[in-house]
Order: C-alpha cells, then sequence, then structure tokens
C-alpha cells in the first residue's frame, strides 16, 4: 500500500513500541498479570483485550482492514512527492475559496442542519458535563474529590484504569437533581492507545432500542469500534448491579460523559446499560449520555436510532470524530482529483526540487484560479457520501451531532452551532487545517463552547 496517509504504518509503530514491554523489567501491570495466568481453560485471547496477543492480532486485523480500503482507492504508483503536492493543493485550494466566498465553509455547515438552532439552556447543560469530562483526566483522588465537593457532588469512587480494553473514569452523585454521574476518561497512557487503534468493526447484538415491555428480537445487530466496545463492556459489567440496585431504586438518573475515548465508551456504555436494563428503555430521560469529540464508533443506523439519548459534540475541524476508515478513503479519492487536475495542468511533481518550485509559484499565492471549482467540489462529495445506510461496516459518529465551529475573521470569529446528524458530510470528510489537533482538546471545546454561550445570551 502506498505511503501516504498511511495509518497502517502507524499501527505498526504503535504495535512495534508496544512489543517493547515485552521485556519482563518494563511490561507494564495489565501484561505481567497475563503472564502469571495459567492460559490453558482461559477464554480465547482473540476475544477481549486481556493480553499482549489479542491486541497484536486484533492490531493485525485492523491493518489488513486499512491496506484492503486504502488499495481499492489509492494507486500504487503516485509518489511521495505526488501525495505531498496533492495536500498542499487541496489546503491552498479552500484558502483561496475562502478568498472568493467568504461565506462558502459557513454555508456547507448549514446546509446539513437538522433541527432548530442550539439552545442556550442545553449548551450550559453540555458546558457542565464538559467539565466532568475533562476531571476523569485527574489522577490524584483528593484534586477530583475537590472539584466534585465544590461543584456539589459526593464522589463515589474515582478507577485510573491502565490497560488496554478499560477506561479510566469516576463516579459522583448530584443530589440537587438526583442524578449518577459516570465520567469517562479519553486517551492519555500507551494502553488507551492501543484501545483507540483495535478500530476492527464488530458485529454485536444490542436492544437498545427495543420498548421496554416489548420481548427483544432474535437480532438487532450493529457494529461498532472493537476496541472502544470491549471497554464499555466491561464498564457495563461493572456497573450494571450498582445502577440496577442502588441509582434506581432511589430514583436516581444516569448521566453518562466522556471526551474522545472516553465520549467513545459512553455512547456504547449508554446503549449496552440501554440494552439490558429495560426500566431505561421506557424513555429518553433516565440514562442520557453527552460525550465530546467522539470517534466514529457504530454503524449509520445505530447511530440515528441512538439519537434520542446520545448527544456527540464535535468542535470545528477536530480530526478524531473525523478519523475513519470510511473518511481515509473519501481523502484518498480526493487526492486522487486533485492529482489528476496538478497532471493536466502540466504539473510534473516528482521530485523534491519539482515541489519546492510548484510552492513557491503556485500555493504561496491567492489567484482566481482554482484547481478544482466549488461546482465540481460539491458534486464529488455529494457522489461520495452517497447511501451511508450502505455502509454497514463503516462507522460513524454516534446520536444526535452538536456541531460548533469558527466563522473565521470576517465574522469576527464567532462560533457557528447546529444540531445534525452523523450524515454531515462536513463531519464525513478530513477537514485540513491547522487546528485539526488542538481543536480536539478539552480547552479547544470549553473555548468555543463559552463563546457561543456568551454570543446566545447577547442576542
Amino acid at each position: 500500500m502506498p505511503s501516504y496517509i498511511d495509518t497502517s504504518t502507524i499501527v505498526a509503530i504503535v504495535a512495534s513500541t508496544a512489543l517493547i514491554y515485552v521485556s519482563w523489567s518494563s511490561l507494564p501491570n495489565w501484561a505481567r498479570l497475563y503472564s502469571r495466568k495459567d492460559v490453558e481453560g482461559s477464554k480465547d485471547a482473540n476475544d477481549d483485550l486481556a493480553n499482549p496477543v489479542a491486541i497484536i492480532n486484533k492490531l493485525k486485523e485492523m491493518m489488513a482492514i486499512v491496506a484492503a480500503e486504502g488499495d481499492e482507492t489509492t494507486p500504487d504508483n503516485l509518489t511521495y512527492w505526488q501525495i505531498v503536492a496533492a495536500l498542499y493543493s487541496m489546503i491552498h485550494l479552500y484558502t483561496e475559496i475562502k478568498a472568493q466566498d467568504a461565506d462558502y465553509r459557513d454555508k456547507l455547515y448549514d446546509n446539513d442542519r437538522k433541527d432548530d438552532d442550539i439552545k442556550l439552556d442545553e449548551l450550559k447543560e453540555l458546558k457542565a458535563a464538559l467539565e466532568y469530562a475533562d476531571w476523569a483526566y485527574e489522577t490524584s483522588f483528593p484534586a477530583l474529590s475537590a472539584n466534585c465537593k465544590q461543584a456539589g457532588l459526593d464522589l463515589l469512587r474515582h478507577d485510573t484504569a491502565t490497560e488496554p480494553g478499560r477506561v479510566g473514569h469516576f463516579i459522583a452523585l448530584d443530589h440537587k437533581n438526583k442524578t449518577a454521574i459516570i465520567a469517562l476518561k479519553g486517551t492519555s497512557t500507551l494502553a488507551d492507545a492501543l484501545t483507540d487503534l483495535v478500530a476492527v468493526p464488530k458485529e454485536h447484538c444490542c436492544h437498545f432500542d427495543v420498548p421496554h415491555d416489548a420481548k427483544p428480537r432474535d437480532t438487532n445487530n450493529i457494529f461498532c469500534h472493537e476496541g472502544i466496545h470491549t471497554a464499555a463492556l466491561w464498564m457495563a459489567d461493572d456497573i450494571q448491579d450498582t445502577i440496577e440496585y442502588v441509582f434506581l431504586p432511589l430514583k436516581y438518573k444516569v448521566l453518562i460523559t466522556g471526551h474522545s475515548l472516553g465520549a467513545g465508551t459512553a455512547c456504547l456504555l449508554g446503549m449496552e446499560l440501554r440494552a439490558r436494563i429495560p426500566a431505561f428503555r421506557k424513555n429518553h430521560t433516565d440514562l442520557r449520555v453527552l460525550a465530546f469529540a467522539t470517534p466514529a464508533v457504530v454503524s449509520y443506523e445505530a447511530s440515528k436510532q441512538c439519537s434520542p439519548f446520545i448527544t456527540s459534540v464535535v468542535n470545528n475541524c477536530d480530526i478524531v470524530p473525523r478519523a475513519s476508515i470510511s473518511n481515509m478513503v473519501v481523502m484518498n479519492k480526493l487526492v486522487l482529483k486533485v492529482n489528476e487536475k496538478l497532471d493536466a495542468k502540466g504539473h510534473k511533481l516528482d521530485t523534491w526540487a519539482s515541489l519546492h518550485k510548484y510552492y513557491k509559484e503556485e500555493v504561496a499565492k491567492i489567484d482566481d484560479d482554482l484547481l478544482i471549482s466549488t461546482e465540481e467540489l460539491d458534486v464529488f462529495f455529494d457522489e461520495t457520501h452517497a447511501a451511508p445506510e450502505k455502509d454497514v461496516d463503516h462507522l460513524y459518529v454516534p446520536g444526535r451531532c452538536v456541531v460548533m465551529w469558527d466563522k473565521g475573521d470576517n465574522d469576527n470569529h464567532e462560533i457557528g452551532g447546529i444540531v445534525t446528524d452523523c450524515g454531515m458530510k462536513m463531519l464525513r470528510q478530513i477537514e485540513l487545517s491547522n487546528t485539526m489537533v488542538t481543536d480536539h482538546f478539552c480547552t479547544g471545546y470549553h473555548d468555543n463552547m463559552a463563546k457561543l454561550i456568551e454570543q446566545l445570551e447577547q442576542s
């Protein structure tokens, strides 16, 4: 497979790094525990992420899927310099489009509005949940306890899990609103990264949308991100009894939240608990999920069906919600289209010198000569994004989506906000930007949400 946007290479590097831990002196605790187990009679190593052998096998499977998907859309003769030139040209293209039509990006976001504007009260609730999701990264029990106390919460439990297939979390009680809060930590360790990377779409039977008094169907299969689903199942097994025999009898509602890996786990955990506990299927208020920077973790139909009780928030160009295999394929196709346009213009970009010259003469200037017209781009994405419901093994951001974006210089960097869903075209492509990483951080979510709240309060 060619080496541009080479996800499989990244996976291989991380996997190789993990293998260094095989030396006994540096084994993490989860691997040490496995090395002491009597393997005979235990469950098959491929059934979960409980040991290094399972992790390596899952990463190999993931690499094979990425290679297969990429090979379908990437010719072997595309050189490194052509790929870099195409990426440069894509960024330059959007810069020129913005110079011609400052509202072009705003219109792309607004066109996928599926509901009324985001409401002020909901934003304030989301802001509070984001605070809890941010606190889940805290490793100090006293510091977390102090945060909870200041917010009027009683901290019940703090788990700083460091194993693949598990996530750190805390559970706290909001007695005033009779709500149990489960906040799940995002990626901060190698073990978390391995959970993220095992992104094989796994089929799972989950009856989260069956009425509480109806008999579950024989099959209600969804596809989900295997690594994150493993973490969600672990959490569900761990807390189900507490919810059923403590929180529900006390008439406490359950709010699950998280950021990044924690957001994906929160969504799949919410779906699993709703499937397991009939009381949660009586309404859409006793169990809710408010997730931030949520990765693509479920199939299209499942994402649409869980929207009454799951809300995912995406900030601007955040790369994580867009980092899916299907979006990689879209990126590959766009790179090919750009490369064809460059060839048609006579640009032979196969060396560093030719790329440097192209950058100085073409990319460094802004003019009206667009490499691809906005009309062509619209047609390209319309064709590429057709019939998502047929992509049963591709994964999407779950639930109802609240999307925020920076409107740019011409609008004094006001923040736009819409309610949409996983089918939104701007979520189904990787948006190249110098903020695509920083937009993912909790601080980026805090800042833009605060700006949007201030705008709505002043309007």
